[in-house]
């Protein structure tokens, strides 16, 4: 941890405060003024004045809430009215002085009115913009790697070393974490610890699994026989029969800070147990509530509550949900596993095999009540990703194809120079590894996944993508009304579905808006890449695609992504705006706002 390297008579938050420093603490505030004029640009939030133009970069000029106060900066326009903002030229003008713009919670103070943000939900933001600035700050004071080295690096380096999505600018607000707990858990820290088991009644508790899977063949393969016997000894010693409960892992965190108050009454009646630590040593991952098992990588992802507001949503487990889970899985994994094509492509899901929800006992009777008290323990099994690699094959998370380095070199662009390949030939390849299974799922099945960065597993092999792996895809499966109709009532609880008009933003906003946009401008503006070869090449994956199952055409016109037009779906505008920091039943409705062009249209044949 960088508390190493700080003096011991130094109290460690102290030395935290120490380490990050002027020029780290400046830095990670200009990186986020440069990514929130770019976003607010984008969900038309923030509409700057063009004052001139040279050589494709337009001078702008925001003019704050107060007629002394106004920022100049310099961009590049791309497509889907997305603009690449050169961070150095942003300027900061006050009463005709110019200084380097190194105060984000300022920025926005002076942009309230324009932006049109209650001072209850500002007073949040500003909260949740400092808790993002501090872990930039923090993976500054750490050093980040160059693109050469990530581009040789292992899979939990990927998962290690990445900047957040910069579709949202508070991208790593963690609130509930103290800076402890953010030495200890957050991804970028890259600790590794090992679990908190819990023995939970099975009167409180209810175990699924996959069809022949038994809570006893989970529990052996994740502790041990020796480690297993020890638990179910401590029990045995309280007077206790183990086998009245189920054995999970919890994170620490939420016992410290949820568990123990909101399960008192069921760990003064001993229906909870804290049992000890695992053997097995894990690494939290990129959504921080999901481990790997870093001592023995081909047991299962381990996902647990943990009851922090991170970027949209409080990060519990629905034990609706996890009820759910195996059976829906079974069901996706079942429907896709004999398909020719898919196996062609070689796409795999990573099934949610095993669950323990548990419902709370007062919570759980109220009609009606903000989701996260729902959320609060229970434990997903997932399959793990390195059971699934073949010869010479390694992986790497998606969101990495986003990385500059310090010196504005590229992951992509290293990827590309040691693969051997053009431009054109790398991501041809990728587009058939990421989109075209997508695709089918998506036209043949009427299934679409949330293909993210962070859901989404790239298979490498000398450094080109050879297919996809899909995790978590049970909590963000989507489905078309027809296929959503012939669902088990118990899927169809717990599983979206959406409008034939809306259906087809899971491939325009959710792909190529939502991840295309940002791959599109790292290779556009660091790699000096052409932008229209970039989306020809999308549009050649899709018709060609579209031409190996000519007998899809219906589908192709019912779920047309050659739409002109599509609506501009909206992060930020959910936080700051239409939803802000409210408890609901449910989480965030999508916010649209205006329209966008689609990319691929004009290649329409």
């Amino acid at each position: 941890m960088i508390m190493d390297s700080i003096a011991s008579d130094i109290d460690p938050v102290e030395g935290l405060a120490q380490n990050l420093g002027e020029k780290n603490w400046h830095l990670a505030n200009r990186v986020y003024i440069k990514r929130s004029i770019a976003e607010l640009m984008h969900e038309k939030l923030l509409i700057p004045r063009e004052v001139s133009s040279s050589g494709g970069v337009h001078r702008f000029i925001l003019d704050s809430d107060n007629p002394g106060i106004k920022y100049t900066f310099d961009a590049e326009p791309r497509k889907m009215d997305y603009w690449f903002v050169r961070m150095d030229s942003i300027m900061k003008v006050v009463d005709g002085q110019s200084t380097l713009a190194i105060d984000a919670p300022a920025f926005y103070l002076e942009f309230q009115k324009q932006l049109g943000v209650d001072s209850f939900t500002m007073a949040h933001y500003i909260e949740e913009t400092y808790k993002t600035l501090h872990a930039d700050s923090y993976i500054y004071a750490k050093g980040r790697i160059s693109a050469d080295e990530m581009a040789d690096g292992d899979y939990q380096t990927f998962e290690h070393r990445q900047d957040g999505h910069p579709w949202y600018i508070f991208n790593k607000g963690r609130i509930g974490f103290n800076v402890d707990d953010y030495e200890r858990y957050a991804p970028e820290a890259d600790q590794k610890l090992q679990l908190s088991w819990l023995a939970v009644h099975k009167e409180i508790a209810t175990f699924t699994g996959t069809t022949g899977l038994s809570f006893q063949d989970v529990i052996k393969q994740e502790l041990g026989a020796d480690k297993l016997a020890e638990f179910n000894g401590r029990l045995n010693a309280l007077g206790l029969n183990s086998a009245d409960y189920y054995l999970i892992p919890v994170h620490d965190w939420q016992w410290r800070n949820k568990l123990v108050y909101l399960y008192a009454g069921a760990i003064a009646e001993k229906k909870a147990v804290l049992l000890g630590k695992s053997e097995d040593w894990y690494s939290p991952q990129q959504s921080i509530r999901t481990f790997f098992n870093v001592d023995n990588p081909h047991k299962h992802y381990v996902k647990v509550a943990l009851s922090i507001l991170n970027t949209s949503v409080y990060r519990g487990v629905d034990p609706k949900k996890l009820k759910a889970a195996p059976m829906i899985s079974a069901w996706a994994v079942d429907m896709l596993k004999d398909d020719d094509y898919l196996q062609t492509c070689g796409m795999e899901l990573l099934g949610e095999v095993a669950t323990v929800a548990c419902d709370h006992p007062h919570f759980s009777k109220i009609s009606q009540a903000p989701y996260q008290y729902y959320d609060y323990l229970g434990v997903i099994w997932r399959e793990s990703a390195v059971a699934r690699l073949r010869s010479g094959e390694s992986m790497m998370t998606m969101a990495a194809l986003l990385y500059v380095d310090d010196e504005g070199h590229t992951l992509v662009g290293s990827l590309i120079k040691k693969s051997g390949l053009t431009t054109e030939q790398w991501l041809t390849h990728y587009f058939n590894a990421y989109l075209n299974p997508l695709l089918h799922c998506f036209y043949h099945y009427g299934l679409c996944f949330t293909p993210h960065g962070e859901n989404t597993i790239l298979i490498m092999k000398d450094y080109v993508p050879q297919r996809i792996v899909m995790k978590d895809f049970v909590e963000e499966v989507h489905l078309s009304e027809e296929v959503h109709a012939r669902m088990p009532a118990q899927i169809q609880q717990v599983v979206w579905k959406y409008s034939d008009d809306f259906f087809p933003l899971f491939i325009v906003s959710g792909i190529f808006d939502a991840i295309f946009r940002y791959i599109s401008n790292v290779l556009v503006s660091y790699e000096g890449f052409n932008e229209e070869i970039f989306w020809r090449l999308v549009h050649q994956t899709v018709d060609a695609y579209q031409k190996r199952f000519p007998d899809q055409q219906a589908q192709y016109e019912k779920f047309d992504i050659y739409m002109p037009e599509f609506v501009r779906a909206c992060i930020n505008r959910i936080r700051l705006l239409t939803f802000g920091y409210k408890d609901d039943v449910d989480f965030p409705p999508i916010d649209t706002h205006g329209i966008l062009e689609n990319p691929i249209a004009e290649y329409r044949g």
